[in-house]
């Protein structure tokens, strides 16, 4: 083993940079964008699953569900970046009515759409894995070699609740595993074991018949692999749009818990507007000042399948939080309910969570310090608000978040390039020179 070896450190060599088309900058296709439609109506039935309290076993059904939804589009999304031109209408066409049929179970998945939602999804991933040419191995999503966290859920269909919800977790929890460990070295070594074992069971299965023509003999031989790796500025604004659609979401939560008031007074006001500009701070922050739609993650820091986890980290903590603002709005003349208060302030710690996660590649740079100073105050203070600021009303407790977010942008530690630096920025400069 040479230990100078990345792919055998456990951790990704940088992604070649894509080549861009011969038109120039390659964008989202309009298939892409019709077949994302599916993703709005999608995270509105999950944000249901939370109007209710929620209870800790409805968050968790929530997590494992939108966790399911979310690889199903990333599977197909992948596969488009990757196809490019030679994306095939028909299987994103097959995926658009599969996603759309999981997100019409979602209301009722713990009773009579059990076996829709479970059957759309295991056949999605069945799907994504079939959809690649023999010998193709899609190193930057090994997702689409190893399905076998959709065991679980096929499994699931012979059991009854609670079983069935652990077994879900447990598809849910070998995917991100999977994510995790599986680099691009184990996943083309893996790849070429699992195409000699194919070989040589072809091989003994045809052992004792008579001899074939001589071409029969290459028949045999595992197929040469080849890397398919993602193009990286295109699945960021895939991404990035994914994004767009939640904060959407929030916008629709918003407007529809509005227009239910009869009475539009003073606290409808001030909770409309700060929810506003919370959901306008969250979009600054991971759009503007981050990539693929994750706050301050710089371009290439991580692997494109480690990046991809953190997106749907962060959007399943603001498809949570575009919930709990419709709450808000809908009780602008008093404090939140308990459970919903409690959501909304741990899903903004989750998302700066994911900011300080995505801003881990940074610390062994001198920025460190700035790093965490940037970041862990806003997990604690959202944390804290929690327990603390349940007498709080709606409005005070949305604009105390979008003051943090404030904050987050106003520090910058590493202005985006083209902006001027922040008076932060200018501190730590000075203070180093």
């Amino acid at each position: 083993m040479d230990p100078t070896d990345p792919t055998e450190s456990g951790a990704d060599p940088p992604a070649p940079p894509p080549k861009p088309p011969a038109g120039g900058e390659r964008h989202a296709g309009w298939n892409e964008l019709f077949f994302d439609l599916v993703v709005v109506a999608g995270v509105g039935q999950l944000a249901h699953l939370l109007h209710e309290g929620p209870r800790l076993q409805d968050v968790a059904l929530y997590i494992v569900l939108y966790l399911a939804f979310w690889t199903s589009w990333a599977g197909i999304a992948v596969y488009g970046d990757i196809a490019a031109s030679a994306t095939r209408l028909r299987t994103l066409l097959l995926a658009m009515a599969g996603m759309a049929v999981m997100a019409a179970s979602v209301d009722s998945v713990r009773t009579s759409h059990t076996t829709a939602f479970v059957l759309a999804y295991v056949v999605l991933r069945w799907q994504a894995g079939r959809i690649w040419q023999r010998g193709s191995v899609v190193v930057d999503w090994p997702l689409a070699q190893f399905d076998a966290g959709s065991v679980p859920w096929l499994v699931s269909l012979f059991t009854h609740a609670p079983a069935r919800y652990w077994l879900w977790g447990l598809g849910v929890a070998l995917d991100i595993l999977t994510l995790l460990v599986s680099t691009r070295g184990r996943t083309l070594r893996r790849a070429a074991e699992r195409a000699a074992e194919r070989a040589e069971r072809h091989r003994r299965h045809d052992h004792g018949r008579p001899p074939g023509p001589p071409h029969d003999d290459e028949a045999e031989k595992p197929p040469a692999l080849t890397e398919a790796r993602i193009d990286t500025a295109h699945m960021s604004e895939r991404l990035g749009l994914y994004v767009i659609i939640v904060l959407g979401e929030g916008v629709i939560q918003v407007i529809d818990a509005a227009s239910d008031r009869e009475v539009w007074n003073r606290p409808l006001a001030l909770t409309a507007l700060a929810a506003f500009a919370l959901l306008a701070g969250v979009w600054t922050l991971s759009l503007l000042y981050g990539h693929n739609g994750i706050p301050r993650l710089r371009q290439d820091a991580l692997a494109p399948r480690l990046a991809m986890l953190l997106h749907a980290l962060t959007t399943g903590f603001l498809a949570a939080l575009a919930t709990a603002l419709g709450s808000a709005v809908a009780h602008p003349d008093a404090v939140l309910p308990r459970g919903q208060h409690w959501l909304l302030c741990c899903a903004m710690a989750g998302y700066f969570a994911t900011g300080l996660l995505a801003g881990l590649p940074l610390t062994a740079r001198p920025d460190r310090v700035w790093i965490l100073g940037w970041a862990l105050p806003c997990v604690a203070a959202s944390l804290l608000l929690a327990p603390l600021g349940v007498r709080l009303p709606s409005w005070a407790t949305i604009a105390i978040l979008a003051g943090l977010v404030c904050w987050q942008i106003l520090y910058d530690p590493d202005p985006p390039a083209g902006r001027r630096p922040g008076p932060a920025h200018r501190i730590r400069r000075t203070a180093r020179a």
